[in-house]
């Protein structure tokens, strides 16, 4: 669907150097329709330069004091007029000129794609359900959005850490949004993101999710499911501050593997 327009939403902080990059990004894109929306955090580096010298690509310039990434997001929002949004970090770049090409192939209320940090590449399954989605996350630079859906419920800025996943997960779970996948890396983004590096607090907030959006009908499936129980949680945020058991636990997976690849097939 080439008539189809996306909102390009462009969130930085002090980071001239990744916003170029992100904006020359844009600006090797082959696809005729789409806006590009900067939601800078009030800069005191020359970002307000950068976006001068794409004058021409940027269609929204937003630069003031904000209350975080998320709250960021969801000022980018209320300029976005495309059909579909998506949001990239400053630094982020689109994996190839043919991205939105490729996402206009599939018609969903919400489009996700793979994704690589660094030498990670973060695929995601050719079909994802609401259980693969809280189980393995999302890649919010390879993530479209209906605008007007998003609009719904936004980022919910009571969240520090994985916003974006809950707005996936609440239309999934109350709206029965529907989902598609591109079997591509459409982003390549800098670091490891935040989420990755906090963990622990990431599962807090994932089961967060949980309490707060899935069904009890579906609630206690998920959990009894899920690679972490609900009733270990606890226990296990405890553990994870004690680095030194982890080397132990990984060698017992390990040895566990071994003898389950072994004896599997002898009856019990």
């Amino acid at each position: 669907m080439s008539n189809r327009k996306y909102s390009i939403i462009v969130v930085t902080l002090n980071n001239a150097d990744g916003l170029k990059r992100t904006l020359q990004s844009v600006s090797a894109l082959r696809y005729p329709c789409f806006e590009v929306v900067v939601i800078d955090g009030a800069s005191t580096d020359t970002t307000k330069t950068v976006v001068d010298g794409f004058d021409e690509l940027v269609t929204v310039f937003v630069s003031e004091k904000d209350n975080g990434i998320y709250n960021a997001m969801n000022k980018g929002i209320t300029h976005a007029t495309g059909d579909y949004s998506v949001f990239m970090n400053a630094g982020d770049c689109f994996a190839t000129p043919d991205v939105l090409t490729l996402v206009s192939r599939c018609d969903a209320d919400i489009i996700l794609g793979g994704a690589k940090y660094g030498d990670s590449e973060r695929p995601v399954p050719e079909k994802m359900t609401l259980y693969d989605v809280l189980s393995l996350g999302i890649n919010h630079q390879s993530t479209y959005y209906r605008t007007d859906l998003l609009r719904k419920y936004g980022f919910d800025e009571t969240y520090r850490l994985i916003a974006d996943l809950k707005s996936v997960v609440e239309l999934m779970a109350r709206d029965h949004a529907t989902i598609a996948t591109v079997q591509a890396t459409l982003s390549i983004c800098e670091g490891g993101g935040v989420s990755k590096q906090n963990w622990r607090d990431t599962l807090v907030e994932n089961r967060r999710i949980v309490s707060e959006v899935i069904e009890p009908y579906y609630r206690e499936d998920y959990l009894r499911f899920s690679r972490v129980n609900n009733s270990m949680l606890d226990d296990f945020i405890v553990l994870s501050h004690f680095q030194s058991i982890f080397p132990l636990l990984r060698l017992m997976a390990k040895v566990m593997r071994f003898l389950n690849s072994k004896f599997k097939h002898i009856p019990l």
